[in-house]
């Protein structure tokens, strides 16, 4: 019978490892240089249309000083907001799994184990590729919400990631099909 080799033990908690010790790789310097170009063309456009706004609508002036001021601390938080979320982002790649962390207010760890991994993408935005940096995408078996973006790696890095985890998936693939093959 199955039930007789069956067990169910408690793991101790405290002995296994801690993800939390683990240190985990900053994006690159440049990457915070491609997050502003970002936020100075959206509010740019933003600031043009505002502006035009405030120019052929009779109803909107008297209240310049109020759209401008607006504008100008809604500026200034999401640069805030971006430089606190760059600061908190972190990337680690261990010989199981790939560990992405980030969030400002609320924390998100992610681990994604590389036997879950189904495939990777690198991405090279028209700014990215300026300053030489890279994104990587990781898709999972989980899903949408197992997908993974991490952003602001250097290229080469990103592509010696990119291919050690494609190393890693096809050894890991040839050798479940070595294993099925057998059976």
């Amino acid at each position: 019978m199955l039930t007789e080799n069956f067990t169910n033990d408690a793991i101790d908690i405290d002995s296994l490892p801690k993800y939390q010790e683990i240190a985990l790789k900053k994006p690159h310097v440049s990457y915070w240089k491609v997050i502003c170009i970002n936020l100075i063309i959206c509010f740019l456009l933003l600031g043009i249309i505002a502006g035009l706004l405030l120019v052929f609508n009779d109803e909107i002036k008297p209240y310049l000083i109020a759209v401008v001021s607006a504008y100008i601390m809604l500026l200034i938080c999401f640069f805030v907001v971006f430089w606190a979320s760059f600061s908190k982002r972190g990337y680690a790649i261990r010989t199981q799994d790939v560990i992405y962390k980030d969030g400002i207010i609320a924390e998100s760890t992610t681990i994604v184990p590389l036997n879950r991994i189904q495939h990777i993408e690198l991405n090279e935005g028209i700014l990215s590729r300026m300053f030489k940096l890279g994104s990587l995408q990781i898709f999972t078996a989980g899903g949408v919400s197992g997908h993974l973006r991490i952003g602001g790696i250097p290229i080469d890095e990103a592509k010696s990631i990119r291919d050690l985890i494609l190393n890693k998936l096809y050894s890991t693939e040839s050798v479940e099909t070595e294993t099925n093959a057998g059976e």
